[in-house]
């Protein structure tokens, strides 16, 4: 097991400095009766107000009685949340103190596990269960969001998806559902925007060489309809041209191309200007030449189109981001290049880092989980 970073977004400073001066100390994380064996995963963090109650242990001889004598010290930490739970509760295990052996067997206490399971989020609340039988998932395992509510229920027979599966937003409402065979998709699969329109409709042939699927916008309007007749895929003939200056404008710019680029995706705004991808493409391409109202602009199109566009909501707030954080800082330039250096310190008007603030969110909650989208909500937008 490998030494743990500190995971703690705010975590008992003073306890933790008074018990761990040397930073190279190994050190083992015990919380609610569970071994920390993992680096945490982004936004499973533990707070301050989340904990209950914190023992050090650094004696040698209480480190081997708990059979931790590899490490230079042990912190035990419970939860609010854990303190809540009712002694049968506690006594469901969690597959985080679980092994996974032979592939997908489940074992606890080096025997292989019947029953119940609970998983828990660092913070003590559920983070998902299910039913192991013979060490396999066996019906429905669920898994929550940290606000309570259901992120995913998905049905299982010895550890394989075997029937229906939902996915649901962050809000509760519905995001995905549709039925799994042997772990493939069959039959009639939908995605939904948050307003509850049909996002895409696709239907599944038993050997996934005859498919169908129609992408709608959230205003109920079809903007792409793609079929698959024996294994070949059949494009939507309305985009194919657009599509063709797409792919052409990207190869030009890939080369760096910038002007022969642009053209070719005013050509494809010309052709199809109710297509929201084109301009998404167009503000990105203005987003990185630091045109950045001209940038704004065109998500603004692409958003007033489909309101739910995440990638074009996460690219307005950066826009409006870069716009501040490189405004008049011009270091060089001649007539083959400009050299512009961002400022290490700047401010966002309070108006525009609202609209960047709800835009990150929105983003967010819409699906885009990227490290960029993240560290900006986390940077400009989570309170100090």
């Amino acid at each position: 097991m490998k030494p743990q970073k500190l995971f703690f977004v705010v975590f008992f400073l003073i306890s933790f400095q008074i018990f761990s001066q040397n930073k190279n100390e190994n050190i083992v994380y015990i919380i609610d009766n569970v071994i920390i064996k993992n680096d945490p995963e982004r936004g499973d963090e533990l707070k301050n107000e989340d904990v209950s109650e914190m023992n050090v242990i650094k004696n040698i001889d209480s480190l081997k009685k708990y059979g931790f004598e590899k490490y230079d010290g042990a912190i035990y930490i419970f939860t609010k949340e854990y303190q809540k739970r009712s002694n049968d509760i506690r006594q469901i295990p969690s597959t985080k103190q679980m092994n996974l052996k032979n592939g997908n067997v489940w074992y606890y206490k080096d025997q292989i596990y019947n029953g119940p399971f609970i998983d828990y989020y660092l913070s003590g609340k559920i983070e998902g269960e299910g039913i192991l039988k013979n060490g396999k998932l066996e019906g429905f395992r669920k898994k929550y969001f940290q606000n309570g509510k259901l992120s995913l229920e998905r049905e299982y027979s010895e550890s394989i998806p075997n029937g229906l599966e939902k996915e649901y937003y962050e809000d509760g409402s519905l995001k995905q559902k549709g039925v799994m065979k042997n772990n493939k998709e069959i039959g009639i699969w939908e995605m939904y925007y948050p307003n509850g329109q049909v996002k895409q409709r696709t239907t599944f042939s038993d050997d996934h060489k005859n498919d169908e699927s129609i992408a709608y916008y959230s205003s109920g309007k079809i903007f792409e309809h793609n079929t698959m007749i024996d294994g070949k895929v059949i494009k939507d003939k309305n985009l194919e041209e657009v599509k063709s200056l797409i792919n052409k404008s990207q190869e030009e710019y890939k080369n760096g191309n910038d002007k022969s680029a642009m053209k070719y995706v005013d050509k494809a705004i010309a052709l199809k200007p109710d297509y929201q991808n084109v301009y998404f493409i167009k503000g990105t391409m203005l987003l990185n030449e630091m045109k950045f109202d001209e940038s704004i602009s065109n998500f603004n199109k692409a958003i007033d189109i489909e309101p739910y566009y995440e990638f074009a909501l996460a690219n307005r707030a950066f826009a409006r981001i870069r716009k501040y954080e490189f405004s008049g800082n011009k270091a060089f330039e001649n007539n083959e290049i400009t050299v512009t250096t961002s400022k290490k310190d700047f401010q966002i008007p309070e108006d525009d880092l609202k609209k960047v603030c709800n835009d990150l969110h929105q983003a967010i909650f819409l699906g885009d989980k990227n490290e960029m989208v993240l560290d900006a909500n986390d940077k400009y937008c989570l309170k100090k």
